[in-house]
């Protein structure tokens, strides 16, 4: 049955590399339905919707949009607002004024609760809207799909990032720590593995928030790999902890949805690394690089990103309401994928972690499996970086027979 009206579309949640991309296939899949008057955006997100900051979305030079399909972070602005009753009726409010028949909003689980709560408040009023969630989250911890557009990138950022500090790390004998987002799924964490060609390559360890880490086993692994490889390179997510610990490190603070603020983990492990190995440990966090690093942006994140936006706008003209659109891949090489959907509520506020399968027995890193999993999904866009992630040859080092006695250096 055919809705007239306008549509609106909000960003929600940490921004990634690709969320534009969904914001704009959403804006043109739109120009192409008559149901579809005008696209207006919110700006900031919730916020804007229940201040009434909107703009017309329509109004934007074409060329302008295209760009902005590659641009990072949230162009229309984010927040993290968990809308509380009042909040759901002042939106309703707000769709009745300005005609709001459809409602796209793109996010990760907290944003797909908050997008079925308009939803089911809607069905319950005498306002009919058609409500889809268009799936984002660097996290790739929404069940039902295959991926989240944000991952791919994210996890591009963080495997050449482990083979670029591991490059320095070598050079001196050193070890180093790198901290990866992820408070509870270590999906982005367990990618800097695919980057893992040779056996000597980094990272040697890798620990997901999945997993409680014994600690005489981690110093028994950074000891056993540094005097393998001359050199250590740790992954941790920023969920690690150590088996009597809730996790390493923490903020007391935490963000709008409640949830802690994590930090410090690359900088506590560090500080064992370095007494275990008897070498100087660096330690890095990659931070929100992880959410706007576009030079690392993935070719499939970028196309997926769009894909579920038009995807979006073309079920709800269609009729469907209450879904949140996902990804099914059918390929891995050459990577390809469908888009399909699933009921708001099977992913809303639910996380889906790393599978314990996927774990190495060890639990210092993942297996085969996850690197098949991961792998298709990160190749380069070919233009600010490359199709593959970063590879370096290593001299071959023909030593020159030595003529002289063992010197030993006065300190």
């Amino acid at each position: 049955m055919s809705l007239k009206g306008n549509a609106l579309v909000a960003q929600s949640g940490g921004p990634t590399v690709v969320i534009n991309a969904s914001m704009v296939g959403v804006i043109q899949a739109a120009r192409k339905h008559a149901e579809i008057d005008t696209v207006y955006g919110a700006v900031h997100g919730m916020d804007g919707i229940l201040n009434e900051v909107l703009i017309d979305l329509f109004r934007e030079d074409p060329a302008i949009l295209q760009g902005i399909r590659h641009t990072p972070s949230a162009a229309l602005g984010t927040s993290r607002i968990k809308p509380k009753r009042p909040d759901l009726e002042r939106a309703l409010e707000v769709f009745k004024a300005h005609d709001i028949r459809y409602f796209f909003y793109i996010g990760g689980n907290d944003s797909q609760l908050s997008c079925h709560l308009v939803s089911e408040l809607a069905q319950h009023s005498d306002w009919e809207m058609r409500i889809i969630g268009v799936p984002k989250t660097i996290d790739n911890d929404l069940p039902i799909t295959d991926n989240c557009p944000g991952f791919a990138s994210a996890a591009r950022l963080a495997a050449s990032a482990v083979q670029f500090v591991a490059r320095d790390a070598e050079a001196f004998g050193d070890a180093e720590v790198i901290e990866i987002m992820g408070r509870h799924a270590g999906w982005v964490t367990g990618a800097t593995q695919v980057g893992r060609l040779e056996e000597r390559d980094a990272p040697h360890l890798v620990y997901l928030p999945e997993v409680k880490v014994n600690p005489e086993e981690f110093i028994a692994d950074c000891k056993e790999a540094y005097h393998k490889y001359g050199y250590l390179v740790v992954a941790a997510s920023e969920g690690f902890a150590f088996a009597e610990s809730e996790r390493t490190k923490s903020s007391a603070k935490v963000d709008e949805f409640g949830h802690a603020r994590l930090s410090g983990v690359a900088e506590a492990l560090a500080e064992i690394v370095e007494e275990a190995v008897g070498r100087r440990c660096r330690h890095d966090r990659l931070g929100n690089l992880h959410r706007c690093f576009s030079y690392a942006a993935s070719a499939v994140d970028l196309e997926e990103a769009y894909a579920v936006g038009r995807n979006a706008v073309d079920r709800a003209c269609n009729g469907e309401t209450d879904l949140m659109v996902t990804i099914q891949r059918k390929n891995d090489e050459p990577f390809e994928f469908e888009c399909e959907t699933t009921s708001l509520m099977s992913v809303a506020d639910k996380e889906r972690v790393v599978p314990a399968e996927w774990i190495n027995e060890r639990q210092n890193g993942v297996t085969e499996e996850f690197i098949r999993y991961a792998k298709p999904l990160m190749q380069g866009t070919g233009e600010s970086m490359p199709a593959l992630l970063p590879t370096y040859p290593r001299l071959q080092q023909h030593f020159v027979e030595k003529k002289l006695g063992q010197y030993v250096r006065v300190k």
